[in-house]
């Protein structure tokens, strides 16, 4: 078939903007055989592609000087033009490059934000290193907690803190729920945050008669009191009591808890019949210089003791041996989201390495399809070390514009991330464009842009002939190393995900005893005065009742003090009639403080004698008991329980109440592991202030949220409301840990596919493309279409086989970091194992079918014309 040149006049252009001699006539040459074999495909795309050649050379002729185009100008800003230019004469793969590297960069420049943001939330003390929690899984109350600071000499500062939610009237006259905390004032100046405007607590705030006072939090003073820097001094109502504003907390303040926007100081009294009996308060101290945390627990243990023998039928000697324990304050909080969050960021620098070696794969790629040009700008006197630069220049823009692609997506994922802890307030996010995480994401682009360009890069240099092209055998060896490099580390995280999906369906399964589906929680802090004794407390509750059931979409209501599945109720000894023991050798069991539309809302009936109904709702009633089937057995293994008199308050350790019912096992505490022993007694006899009302409702959260709102703001609008939830939302929040990890490395792993799947097309539709005329000779000999396609299928499905077998090895090392997630499965789990074999062996033959289809479509004749 005769050349097919391109126009003479475009032709005659391109000669007079390059440089005359050897070198241009080479260029020109060069170019005149590449417009010709585009132009037997397509006369069209080959004016097309030799006018952007064109215009190219032309450009740079009228705005430089004619050494620079031969290589010899050494501005970095002429190589970023180039590349500019270059970058635009190929959209497509230019939009791919940039779109699969900004995932990669934004899928870590999200979990890190969370990072971040979470270390910073939890970083609540400001001597970190000497900051200790007391026995972070037990409480005290104020009576010990005095008592304990008395004795003690390991700290030089030691307190508590309650997290409460308070009613904060605004200057229009209605009132908002905040929460906050009630604190050891002393306490108060260990925080890391303290105040931008006015003062802290200081240790007379806490002196009994002294004057209330508080310290408002940056977000409740801009949203509520308009940012007003007078409201120092000013009296507030907080909780229908008014205190003095004396501080305004720093905007990154919100702690402890995670979501603190007021502080009040603990003002003990003895008197109060809470003093003692109340054990809410969790203690820290900070350690004294001399003093580490073995002596600190010594103290502890020495308190213990003390309290042994001052009250022996309520802590029997040796009940804190191998309990009573002191860690690192920060740890306490951070233990529920640390391990989570360093495996999430380990699982996106995974995919951070399979999009880097991935696009790397592309650009080697390209780099063979540019050969052409590279033996242009060599004949026009382009040193070996100029077109290193213009390779490496021309990464770092399409890194540069695949960073500005993952800081938005960035911030667009860092808040799913945060969504999916949904019973963890302090988990937060930092800001995209805060120093941290703009560091992180430059380091982790410079990182792929040194990947992704080094492959490349690597083989030009190892050619021996100054200036040359890559070669292309070796590159495609190098790009089958990629590719299978990516399947085994997508099969690392596909292992991974899916022994976190079984985890979470087993999770998922464990019997609760209830069904959760349209529960709401309605988490209630009310204050002290609304509860000042158990008449007025039960006047008040069943006001608040009667007024939420007559909400429509509401079916039943109840209440409880203590939450199944987010807090355990305080464990009491029992004390069996027929069989008396002392009260510290007795059976203790978790006792849960209820109403009789508690068991109705849960859709619990017992499975023997009765629920508790509204005959223990009066005070003057005789107590009664229900127990569950676990505690049943424990204590009545032969015989029914209903009917038998037991005792439950060490005070009054012969006070017999009958139990009138056994209950099937509810779920209370842990999510994993057999149900405890628990029994349940009228709310009524024992009123809390902080309770929770659990409603059976139509009504999707957000909407009925507003309703019980309103309603308890018409009983009394000094009511706050801590959290509203759906119950669904708490069980998942039971086992939250899992949950994340299993959604974020699900993610990850499809991410890790999908790019697997791209790599392995990429290289089989270059290898198709480059032996085009191979295989039409072979079609043209006999050869059946379908031996091609299965050819190149098998190049495709070996290339993912190699990397699979890699990365099972490797996952059979690395699972074991997830045995502490894992609940009913093992981490070598084969089913986990088989997932990876089949869904990349699936998308390997996807990927390489669209290529070995088009082979095998071919027509022989057309494709030797065109050669």
């Amino acid at each position: 078939m005769r050349p097919s040149p391109p126009p003479r006049w475009l032709e005659a252009l391109v000669r007079w903007a390059l440089p005359s001699g050897l070198s241009g006539d080479g260029a020109v040459g060069d170019l005149r055989e590449a417009f010709d074999r585009k132009a037997q495909r397509s006369r069209v795309r080959a004016l097309v592609w030799y006018s952007g050649q064109a215009a190219s050379i032309v450009a740079y002729r009228a705005v430089r000087r004619p050494s620079d185009l031969t290589g010899g100008g050494s501005d970095v800003g002429m190589d970023l033009r180039w590349s500019a230019r270059s970058i635009a004469r190929r959209p497509a793969f230019t939009a791919a490059v940039v779109g699969i590297l900004g995932l990669g960069l934004g899928a870590n420049v999200a979990v890190f934000s969370v990072v971040d943001g979470t270390l910073a939330n939890t970083s609540w003390w400001a001597d970190s290193d000497r900051a200790t929690a007391v026995w972070p899984d037990d409480r005290f109350s104020l009576g010990q907690l005095e008592m304990y600071a008395e004795q003690q000499d390991a700290y030089r500062s030691l307190g508590g803190y309650v997290e409460l939610a308070f009613a904060v009237e605004l200057p229009d006259g209605t009132s908002r729920s905040v929460s906050g905390v009630l604190m050891t004032s002393t306490l108060f100046s260990e925080l890391a945050v303290q105040p931008v405007l006015g003062r802290g607590l200081v240790p007379d705030d806490g002196a009994f008669g002294a004057e209330p006072v508080v310290v408002l939090g940056d977000g409740v003073w801009r949203e509520s009191f308009g940012a007003d820097p007078d409201i120092l001094g000013r009296r507030v109502t907080i909780g229908g009591r008014p205190a003095t504003v004396v501080g305004i907390q720093g905007p990154s303040g919100r702690a402890p808890g995670g979501r603190t926007q007021l502080w009040a100081p603990i003002v003990p009294d003895p008197r109060d019949d809470d003093y003692w009996k109340a054990s809410s308060y969790t203690v820290i101290g900070v350690r004294r210089d001399d003093a580490d945390l073995g002596r600190a627990h010594d103290d502890l243990m020495a308190f213990t003791h003390t309290l042994s023998s001052l009250f022996p039928m309520f802590y029997p000697e040796g009940y804190a041996e191998g309990r009573a324990h002191v860690t690192r304050a920060d740890e306490a909080q951070r233990r529920i989201v640390g391990t989570p969050l360093l495996l999430l960021l380990g699982g996106t620098a995974m995919l951070m390495l399979v999009t880097a070696l991935n696009v790397g794969s592309m650009l080697l790629g390209r780099s063979l399809d540019r050969r052409g040009e590279l033996a242009v700008r060599v004949s026009l006197g382009a040193s070996r070390g100029r077109l290193v630069r213009q390779l490496l220049v021309e990464g770092f823009v399409l890194t540069g514009l695949a960073l500005g692609v993952g800081l938005v997506a960035g911030a667009l994922g860092s808040d799913w991330v945060t969504r999916l802890f949904v019973e963890s307030p302090v988990v937060a996010r930092s800001d995209v464009l805060s120093a941290n995480v703009l560091a992180f994401a430059g380091v982790a682009a410079a990182g792929a842009w040194v990947l992704l360009n080094g492959v490349p890069v690597a083989h030009f240099l190892r050619q021996g002939r100054r200036g040359s092209a890559i070669a292309r055998g070796r590159s495609s060896r190098a790009q089958r190393s990629l590719v299978t490099l990516q399947a085994a580390l997508a099969t690392l995280l596909i292992v991974s995900s899916a022994l976190l999906v079984a985890t979470v369906d087993n999770l998922r399964r464990v019997p609760l005893g209830f069904d959760p589906q349209d529960i709401v929680t309605v988490e209630l802090s009310t204050p002290q005065d609304r509860v000042s004794s158990p008449t007025v407390a039960r006047e008040l509750y069943g006001r608040l009742l009667e007024r939420v059931e007559a909400i429509p979409s509401v079916s039943a209501a109840g209440m409880t003090g203590w939450l199944p599945l987010r807090q355990d109720a305080p464990p009491t000894p029992i004390n069996l009639r027929s069989a008396p023991v002392d009260p510290r050798e007795a059976i203790r069991a978790p006792m849960h403080m209820v109403d009789p539309g508690f068991f109705a809302t849960l859709g619990v009936d017992a499975s023997e004698g009765r629920v508790l109904g509204s005959e223990e709702q009066s005070l003057d009633a005789p107590s009664a008991i229900v127990v569950n089937e676990t505690l049943a057995r424990m204590l009545w293994p032969n015989g029914s329980a209903v009917g038998q008199m037991i005792a439950i308050d060490p005070h009054a350790w012969d006070s017999w109440a009958p139990v009138v019912g056994v209950v099937p096992d509810v779920r209370s505490g842990a999510i994993d592991g057999p149900i405890g022993p628990a029994l349940y007694v009228a709310l009524a006899e024992s009123p809390s202030r902080d309770v929770t009302l659990v409603l059976r409702a139509s009504d999707d959260v957000p909407t009925l949220e507003g309703a019980v709102r309103r309603a308890i703001d018409d009983v009394d609008p000094l009511i706050p409301v801590r959290t509203v939830s759906g119950m669904e939302d708490v069980v998942r929040g039971a086992y939250s840990t899992a949950w994340v990890m299993m959604g974020l490395l699900t993610l990850l792993a499809t991410l890790a596919t999908g790019l697997g799947a791209v790599g392995i097309y990429a290289i089989l539709a270059q290898h198709v493309a480059r032996n085009r005329r191979e295989i039409g000779v072979r079609l043209a000999l006999g050869a059946e279409p379908t031996s091609v396609v299965l050819r190149v299928v098998h190049s495709g499905l070996t290339l993912a086989l190699i990397g699979i077998g890699v990365g099972l090895l490797g996952a059979l090392w690395s699972t074991r970091f997830l045995e502490s997630l894992l609940v009913g499965v093992s981490a070598l789990a084969p089913s986990a194992f088989v997932a990876p074999v089949l869904l990349l062996s699936a998308a390997a033959v996807v990927a390489a079918w669209i290529p070995a289809a088009r082979a095998g479509r071919t027509p022989p004749a057309e494709v030797l014309k065109s050669e």
